[in-house]
């Protein structure tokens, strides 16, 4: 090869890989720093959103004054009695079958005889006491200034005591009458002895007498320990008029 070729060669290669290397070895060029932020520029805080305004509630009806209650007087025939109100009403929730039937007070006590107190005249109230029958419900009169509540109060132990006597003297005379009706069917058609026949209509006429006994004594406790409250204006009420 020509001298001089192989050199304008070198020459040539050497002119292209100078720039290379000095780009290579050049330290690389500073990234630019962020912008500080601008007032314009910069996050505005989130405004909390209006609350939206309640309405105005509704007051509550107010009770009447203490004036427009009737003072009410106790009277009872037993210590244990006791005027309550009745608080509330609940009854049992059954599909199809909410008729009131089932409804169910709950009372609270207002007044123990013997006493005197002025009463709301818009709740339902009764007589009753621990071991005594519960009166029927019962209201106020209104206008009045005062208002006189007579009780006579039965023995619940009594009320008891009564039912049991009379569904067993039932059930003792429905037995007796079954024995009674038997006794010509047994005898008819011979079934068992003569002593087993007079025996079972022994046994009818007793049940029968001792059902009929038993009924009547439970039907008298039953009844007369029923209790029962009568609320009327008061007899000075109706003097001074």
């Amino acid at each position: 090869m020509n001298p001089s070729a192989s050199l304008a060669s070198f020459v040539l290669v050497a002119a292209l890989l100078v720039p290379t290397v000095a780009r290579a070895d050049a330290p690389p060029a500073p990234s630019p720093e962020p912008e500080a932020p601008t007032e314009s520029t910069a996050a505005t805080p989130a405004l909390p959103a209006p609350t939206p305004a309640l309405p105005a509630p509704t007051p509550a009806p107010s009770a009447p004054a203490a004036s427009d209650a009737p003072i009410v007087e106790l009277s009872a025939d037993d210590g244990r009695a006791t005027i309550e109100r009745r608080a509330s009403t609940s009854s049992p929730t059954v599909p199809l079958l909410e008729t009131g039937v089932l409804a169910m007070g709950h009372w609270e006590h207002a007044c123990v005889a013997p006493c005197q107190m002025r009463l709301d005249p818009r709740f339902a109230y009764r007589v009753a006491g621990d071991g005594l029958v519960p009166s029927d419900s019962f209201a106020l009169p209104r206008g009045q200034d005062r208002v006189r509540v007579d009780a006579r109060m039965g023995s619940s132990v009594g009320r008891v005591v009564g039912v049991l006597a009379t569904a067993g003297g039932l059930l003792a005379m429905a037995g007796g009458g079954l024995a009674l009706a038997a006794t010509p069917i047994l005898e008819s058609e011979d079934v068992g002895s003569k002593g087993f026949r007079t025996g079972v209509l022994a046994g009818g006429i007793g049940a029968v007498s001792i059902g009929a006994v038993s009924a009547a004594v439970g039907l008298f406790l039953w009844l007369s320990n029923g209790s029962s409250a009568h609320a009327e204006p008061s007899v000075a009420r109706q003097a001074a008029r």
